[in-house]
């Protein structure tokens, strides 16, 4: 009976120990694909919730704009309330001050003899009505109106003679200007810079 002999053992180990390499160098590859895979996971899973925390905070600092925005508009709105509520109370303070300024002027304007019924105020237009005993007493109230630098374009509109009040005759006219107060300002200002440079 013939046995099968090798003579060259060493070919099979070397064949076998190729054959435990080859299955080492798999299950290396194997681990070493599963942990790059893991980390690649990881990574993305990272940067993922990065980005999620920047868009958390952009959207809370948006926000927090909007609520800053709205704000600002709620105080304009005030700020725009207060200046139109000052503008009434310049305008109502101009208003006074007008008045009180034309009444102050009116008696160096107004000679005597002649008195002055209705003042009717319309802005910086005026119109006076009253009564006179002499054309001549008209025609200096007239003159002295109209060589006032605080009144502009003054007209008188009619003069009616032998008009009887408290059992006398007197003549009644009506008049219109316009009346300026910065020209009384300025020349209030005048009066004391000569004033002042007089002393």
């Amino acid at each position: 009976m013939l046995h099968q002999i090798n003579l060259l053992p060493w070919r099979d180990e070397i064949r076998v120990q190729h054959k435990r390499r080859f299955i080492h160098l798999l299950i290396l590859g194997a681990i070493i694909a599963f942990v790059g895979q893991w980390a690649v996971g990881r990574y993305f899973h990272h940067q993922q919730v990065q980005q999620q925390h920047r868009l958390s905070y952009l959207s809370q600092y948006i926000a927090d704009l909007e609520r800053q925005i709205q704000l600002l508009k709620v105080a304009e709105q005030e700020h725009k309330t207060i200046l139109t509520r000052l503008d009434v109370v310049e305008s109502l303070q101009r208003g006074r001050n007008k008045t009180t300024d034309f009444m102050n002027l009116m008696p160096e304007l107004i000679p005597e003899g002649v008195y002055v019924d209705k003042i009717k105020m319309n802005g910086q237009e005026i119109e006076m009505a009253g009564i006179s005993d002499s054309t001549a007493r008209l025609a200096t109230m007239l003159d002295n109106l109209e060589r006032s630098d605080s009144l502009k374009g003054v007209e008188m509109h009619s003069i009616v003679h032998n008009r009887k009040r408290f059992n006398k005759e007197f003549q009644t006219f009506k008049v219109s200007f316009v009346f300026s107060p910065m020209s009384l300002e300025n020349t209030a200002a005048n009066l004391e810079e000569k004033g002042a440079n007089h002393g």
